[in-house]
């Protein structure tokens, strides 16, 4: 089958059906196995906000930690969100001199970062190190320098080399050459970190506030990953209907991530080809103008139009591309979902007509041939679709242009 051989008309979508399909979870033989809070979805009437957090506006500083104490939730054993993630960092702090990262005061308001580290040493959370933590954070050379000094092999895990040189090495030499300790979890700071996943999580995938999360689990009682992903399609609705089609991109973006960690890969695939659709789309954010154009200045409009053109075309130049880590996860896929090349060029195309973006500049066929041609760099296919999509975009700025005046 040829790289065209798809080319077929396709009629206009409207936003309305769009935005039906933004409410929606997705079809039931592809939807995650786990039921989202019913306020993650967006309300029919309105945009819908969350009832647990206020939304504020960006400040200079974060708020205070005894504001943000307020309305958190202790974990089981007293812990809050700030004191669990230092469980995670603590094993990386020295007992007394340390330096702290800015995200202490900027993500969690902690302006004393060893007083938190104190706090979770007297009440059990954490103890010193002996000499085995301190062998454990030298390299795999240093360790081996040490055993040739003992004339003891070196080869084997790191484990077996510190065994080794804890068995022939002189305890009194060795910790007094590596006398610096640092913090090590006890079975109860392991319980704890174990207990709370949220905040490590959400500590490395900043995908909603530690903050938020510890609100609407203490709300709803459900498990983090269900809060997460009906918080994903709720800011999903808000985005869409607030016409911010680069954030709504992103945050499908984000429940790619987020399945593929669930070994969900036939969804994954799904918001992979959204992904894709939106990102040929041209659509940005605040974009109710561009789509309601009759409404708008006409003048303004038109050379806004024109730039976009100027801006979109030729490929060579064009700003309007699929980003490498895209095209880098559609090359990946079709290994994991074991298909060959024609399989997965109809794999894409028939995922593509179910879904619709508020403006297309290219069709459901040229979008499946561009990330073809992106994953086999072919240039020359790239440059022919995005030459007819020019055509079609300035005929179409022509008859606009016509009518408008």
């Amino acid at each position: 089958m040829g790289l065209f051989d798809f080319l077929k008309k396709k009629k206009p979508v409207q936003l309305s059906s769009v935005i039906s399909f933004v409410k929606q979870e997705l079809p039931n033989s592809h939807a995650p196995q786990y039921k989202a809070p019913a306020s993650a979805f967006v309300n029919k009437e309105g945009v819908a906000k969350t009832p647990f957090v206020e939304i504020s506006v960006e400040q200079d500083s974060p708020p205070p930690l005894s504001t943000l104490l307020k309305t958190a939730t202790p974990s089981k054993q007293g812990l809050y969100p700030h004191e669990i993630m230092m469980l995670e960092y603590a094993p990386h702090y020295k007992i007394t001199n340390n330096t702290f990262q800015r995200f202490w005061y900027w993500q969690y308001s902690v302006t004393d970062p060893q007083a938190v580290l104190d706090s979770l040493f007297q009440r059990g959370f954490t103890k010193v190190g002996d000499l085995r933590s301190a062998l454990e954070r030298l390299t795999l050379p240093e360790i081996k320098d040490e055993l040739k000094l003992l004339n003891q092999k070196t080869t084997g895990k790191k484990a077996d080399l510190i065994d080794r040189l804890m068995a022939f090495g002189d305890p009194d030499a060795l910790d007094e050459k590596y006398s610096e300790r640092y913090y090590v979890l006890t079975s109860k700071g392991e319980t704890e970190l174990k207990d709370n996943q949220y905040v490590s999580y959400l500590h490395r995938n900043r995908y909603m506030s530690v903050w938020e999360m510890n609100q609407r689990i203490a709300q709803t009682q459900y498990p983090y990953r269900d809060i997460l992903w009906g918080y994903f399609n709720e800011q999903a609705g808000i985005h869409f209907q607030n016409y911010d089609f680069g954030l709504y991109r992103n945050v499908r973006m984000n429940m790619y991530r987020f399945l593929m960690e669930e070994n969900k890969a036939k969804t994954a695939f799904h918001m992979l080809c959204e992904i894709l659709s939106f990102d040929l789309s041209g659509l940005g954010n605040s974009e109710k103008w561009l789509l309601e154009w009759e409404r708008s200045d006409p003048k303004y409009y038109l050379s806004i139009y024109e730039s976009r053109i100027e801006d979109f075309f030729p490929y060579e130049q064009s700003s309007l591309t699929v980003p490498p880590a895209v095209s880098s996860w559609f090359a990946e896929m079709q290994t994991i979902l074991g298909l060959g090349d024609t399989e997965y060029r109809d794999a894409i195309l028939n995922e593509l007509q179910g879904i619709h973006p508020p403006r297309r500049i290219f069709t459901n066929e040229e979008c499946t041939n561009i990330i073809i041609a992106e994953i086999r760099k072919d240039l020359v296919i790239l440059s022919s679709i995005y030459c007819e999509a020019e055509k079609r975009e300035k005929k179409r700025l022509n008859e606009i242009r016509s009518h408008i005046f």
